[in-house]
């Protein structure tokens, strides 16, 4: 028997179809992966599963029996606990008071007992092997443990199936294999159930016992994993054949540099960074996450100030002191956070688009509404994105959608250096395949790309060079034949060869 199944699943919003007729089933002791592009109606089917959401038609089961889940508190109390891929911790508070949110323990006087809360805490963590310190604000925690939180929130409530939606593509390769060994024990030895939401097959290799696939709206197959290779689960999630997902690499590239970058440090993120990239060059950064890939994409942009060196573009030293100065010296960035970061999620997809490029199409204070109508249709073409309209709420959005208009607001800035952290964050492989042909297609046309990935197999498909990071320095810098993961490992690690081998 099922410990939760899902039959004849259906919800519109509006006139989207976002489930018809969706089925699942999923058993005690298993790691279920749910698989399939953006906007094929996992995200939709989960929150159902969680009761964030409530279906049109269908029938749920727990354990055999029919449930009704009309809100989270019902699901929590049937034993169902979820992580959502956009995270909703209070960054204000810390560990220990997001963990126990709503649910603190209290003294004899009802005021909320801090020590016996983070002394908890510590022993939840302790059990699920976090190195977190639980009186930290959540704000000043990197992303990847701000979502080891998250996911300590959730199984602080013992619940019998959890539901992780995409829970690691925040994480670090070592967070990734933390939370596969938590995984493990509570699957196996704990005998509870553990539906993944995933779109990295390398990852879902290691841990998934069965899956299910989802494309358009609706429930195309199960089954146990190993049955079918890569490449035909890439083709069912695709709904067509994908021989290869990289684009064709350029032979040789232009010789006149871009971005130079002399001695440039920040704080305690980053070191006497020395890089020079070329013009239509798509420039990889590489490492552990954390050691300051990111942090130098938000000096090159001016969302940082650097402390000491010289940032040159189209060989001028600029003062980048804040976003409008990097975006009238020609750069634009995508940041890796869409939801907080990239959109304004309560309104419309096309609005969002054209926010940084309002002066450009207007005069006197007047939007030229022709103008902007031109360029939305523009990139919603240019990106296949799917909507009901340019009005529909970007938050109303799948996320490789979200993912899409984060790049066409960056696109339509007509920057010559584009910025992209972690691009394909959370995106299912077609979407990649388009996204991977959109960004060497702007390289061909001559703008320079400076991608930061979490996936070194993104980077080593994609760039051109690449950067290896640790620490906040440049360890390496790669090219032709000593361009391979192996040396990526090797500098992010600092090991020797020998080492490595080992």
């Amino acid at each position: 028997m099922p410990i939760i199944s899902a039959r004849n699943v259906s919800k519109h919003f509006g006139g989207v179809h976002a489930l018809v007729d969706a089925k699942i089933d999923c058993y005690a002791g298993e790691i279920h992966a749910l698989v399939g592009e953006n906007g094929a109606g996992k995200s939709t089917l989960i929150k159902i599963l969680c009761g964030v959401v409530l279906p049109d038609q269908g029938e749920l089961f727990l354990k055999g029996k029919q449930i009704q889940l009309t809100s989270p508190v019902d699901a929590v109390q049937a034993g169902i606990a979820s992580v959502f891929q956009e995270l909703s911790l209070l960054p204000d508070l810390s560990v220990a008071e997001n963990v126990f949110l709503g649910s603190e323990p209290r003294t004899k006087f009802r005021l909320i007992d801090f020590k016996a809360m983070e002394k908890k805490t510590e022993e939840i963590m302790k059990q699920l092997e976090f190195d977190i310190d639980v009186r930290t604000l959540v704000k000043d925690l990197p992303l990847a443990q701000q979502q080891l939180v998250e996911i300590a929130k959730a199984l602080s409530k013992n619940p019998d199936v959890i539901i992780l939606d995409e829970a690691t593509s925040a994480l670090g390769s070592k967070e990734v294999e933390l939370l596969f060994r938590l995984l493990r024990r509570l699957t196996r030895e704990e005998g509870k159930t553990v539906i993944l939401i995933s779109h990295k097959m390398d990852e879902l290799e290691q841990i998934a016992d069965r899956a299910t696939i989802f494309r358009d709206a609706r429930y195309i197959t199960s089954f146990a994993w190993g049955e079918m290779t890569n490449a035909e689960i890439i083709d069912q999630i695709a709904g067509r054949k994908i021989d290869t997902i990289f684009p064709e690499k350029r032979v040789n590239l232009p010789k006149e540099y871009v971005l130079e970058l002399e001695n440039v440090s920040c704080a305690n993120r980053l070191s006497h960074v020395n890089l020079a990239v070329r013009r239509g060059e798509i420039f990889g950064l590489a490492g552990l996450s954390g050691q300051g890939q990111s942090d130098l994409l938000d000096v090159i942009y001016g969302s940082q100030v650097l402390d000491s060196g010289v940032i040159k573009i189209g060989g001028e030293a600029k003062q980048i002191r804040n976003p409008r100065k990097g975006l009238a010296a020609g750069v634009a960035l995508t940041p890796a956070d869409r939801k907080n970061d990239g959109l304004l999620l309560s309104r419309g997809s096309g609005e969002n688009m054209m926010l940084p490029t309002l002066k450009k199409r207007s005069r006197f204070g007047i939007i030229d509404s022709k103008k902007e109508a031109e360029d939305t249709k523009r990139m919603i073409d240019l990106l296949q994105i799917k909507l009901s309209s340019p009005a529909q709420l970007a938050g109303t959005l799948s996320g490789g959608n979200q993912q899409k208009l984060v790049l066409g607001k960056a696109i339509l800035t007509d920057a010559d250096l584009l910025l992209l952290s972690d691009p394909t964050r959370g995106i299912d492989v077609g979407t990649k395949y388009e996204i991977y042909q959109l960004i060497r297609r702007l390289a061909e046309s001559g703008k320079t790309i400076i991608l930061y990935s979490t996936e070194n197999m993104e980077l080593l498909g994609l760039c051109d060079r690449v950067a290896v990071f640790r620490d906040g320095e440049v360890a390496a810098v790669l090219e032709g034949e000593k361009f391979t993961e192996h040396e990526i490992l090797k500098a992010a690690l600092g090991m020797e060869e020998t080492e490595v081998g080992a």
